[in-house]
């Protein structure tokens, strides 16, 4: 009786290793784009985190110092108390006031600093704090604030926009115009602030827009302050 031969192992075709690294590409590139999605979803989430945490600090930080802020004309020259608010644009605008606090009196200022190149995530809302060489009228460009330290230092990263309004009460509404303290004589019972910030990553999203009001993704936020009066 013939024996039959073993048989010999039969080994992968060509074709069959193109499939296998076909399959193996399409899963992990599922895996990479699935990866990519989870990283992008907890960066944004951090970065909304960010954001919120510097209006939370913005807020806090205008109704502690807004609420010290009184208008006394009748102070000696260079001790001076004001309240002035400058609008810029449809979406900007600075505040500057006389403050009083335990260590004295000081100057405080916000302003958003835009950057030269346009660029969204550039932007920041930065504070002045000066404790000497304050009141400068003859200033060009009073009350814009120069930007620069030790006196002047950002303060809420994110923060594109910042707006400044006040209460009339002849019109029952908020305004969006020029307040002079000296010149009225007088505080705005409350003033209204508009933050409008950007998350980074929509703020590169939004590099080829130009006008703050067309950017999509912009979160704003609005702070209302009542103001002391002077007795």
């Amino acid at each position: 009786m013939a024996r039959s031969r073993p048989g010999r192992a039969r080994g992968f075709t060509l074709i069959e290793v193109m499939v296998a690294i076909a399959i193996l590409g399409i899963l992990m590139s599922a895996i990479m784009v699935a990866f990519q999605q989870t990283m992008n979803a907890v960066e944004g989430v951090q970065q909304n985190a960010e954001l919120m945490q510097s209006v939370r600090a913005a807020t806090e930080q205008f109704h502690r110092e807004l609420s010290q802020a009184i208008i006394n004309n009748n102070r000696p020259d260079g001790e001076q108390v004001y309240l002035q608010i400058r609008q810029l644009s449809a979406e900007q605008s600075v505040l500057r006031f006389g403050c009083t606090t335990e260590r004295g009196l000081v100057e405080i200022g916000y302003q958003v600093k835009p950057d030269p190149e346009g660029a969204w995530q550039r932007y920041e809302l930065w504070r002045l704090y000066k404790t000497e060489g304050m009141w400068n009228y003859n200033e060009p460009g009073w009350p814009v604030m120069d930007f620069l330290p030790p006196n002047c230092e950002p303060f809420a990263f994110g923060i594109v926009g910042f707006k400044v309004f006040f209460w009339s009460s002849q019109k029952g509404d908020w305004v969006a115009g020029d307040w002079e303290s000296i010149q009225r004589n007088a505080m705005p019972k409350r003033i209204r602030i508009r933050l409008q910030g950007m998350t980074k990553s929509a703020a590169k999203e939004a590099r080829n827009i130009k006008e703050l009001k067309d950017v999509p993704g912009v979160e704003t936020t609005f702070i209302e302050v009542n103001l002391p009066q002077a007795r």
